[in-house]
């Protein structure tokens, strides 16, 4: 892979100098951008062969500048290394990995990172674009539930049909995710432990960054009114754009989600 570009984007000066100099020991050219913008730029008038990205910087940060590259059909395939000093969540799982990879992130890891490590996800990441077809990015959705059983089960539906699936256990989280990920569909319990669904629902169709995407909300609150269709006549006055009770089946709940994806073209 020698001789091949690497664009670091990062405003620490420090990590781009140690990240040059390991890169620049195995042979790699390295290009550097200090800020988000700059480094939207210089990807696309130099296209590097990989990205190395970081994700809090001045200007804009690393998710939306993975995401701008990645829907820039002469910059999509160029891989991209997310790394930042993020700190892990207390149950171990990375939060900033899980949004990298909804930002179309090829890799993530946290800093620092040692040299060996460096190199090897880099020849990786090299190797992987060289004899990789390109392919159609999997359509994403956010289910926004707090029941841990639906959560694990329509996951494992949803991720073997291919769609790649995020999950908010609250209204807030809920909230917070679909204005980042810009998920394709949401799936929306109603009983949540901090703010209903319906209002959820509302905020999410208030916003000129979320008022698009199709919400399906999915609950069993309509067996608590003497007149179970109400739950649906709140779902629609909240603007939702379906609505099913729970229990609901696999192939119907598959069925609404595609009736609300638009297909390729």
């Amino acid at each position: 892979m020698s001789g091949k570009k690497i664009l670091i984007v990062d405003d620490d000066r420090d990590f781009v100098d140690a990240v040059s100099t390991i890169l620049e020991g195995g042979g790699y050219e390295v290009l550097t951008a200090s800020d988000g913008e700059e480094g939207l730029r210089r990807a696309k008038e130099t296209r590097p062969d990989l990205i190395i990205l970081d994700i809090m910087m001045p200007t804009r940060e690393g998710y939306s500048v993975c995401r701008d590259l990645k829907e820039d059909p002469e910059c999509s395939r160029i891989p991209i290394l997310i790394t930042t000093a993020i700190s892990r969540e207390p149950n171990g799982e990375s939060y900033a990995g899980k949004m990298a990879a909804f930002h179309g992130a090829d890799d993530f890891v946290e800093k620092p990172l040692g040299a060996n490590d460096l190199l090897v996800r880099v020849e990786h990441l090299l190797t992987r674009r060289a004899v990789t077809p390109e392919r159609k990015e999997k359509r994403k959705i956010l289910i926004v539930d707090d029941d841990q059983d639906f959560l694990d089960s329509t996951r494992k539906v949803l991720e073997a049909n291919g769609y790649e699936v995020s999950v908010a256990i609250n209204g807030d989280e809920g909230l917070k995710l679909a204005k980042v990920l810009l998920p394709d569909v949401i799936i929306l319990d109603v009983m949540l432990p901090d703010k209903d669904g319906f209002s959820v629902c509302r905020d999410l169709k208030k916003d000129a960054r979320t008022r698009s995407i199709p919400i399906i909300v999915l609950t069993a609150v309509g067996k608590v009114f003497t007149e179970p269709e109400f739950a649906q006549d709140i779902a629609v006055d909240h603007l939702a754009d379906d609505f099913a009770d729970k229990p609901i089946k696999t192939e119907k709940l598959l069925k609404k989600i595609e009736k609300h994806i638009a297909p390729y073209y």
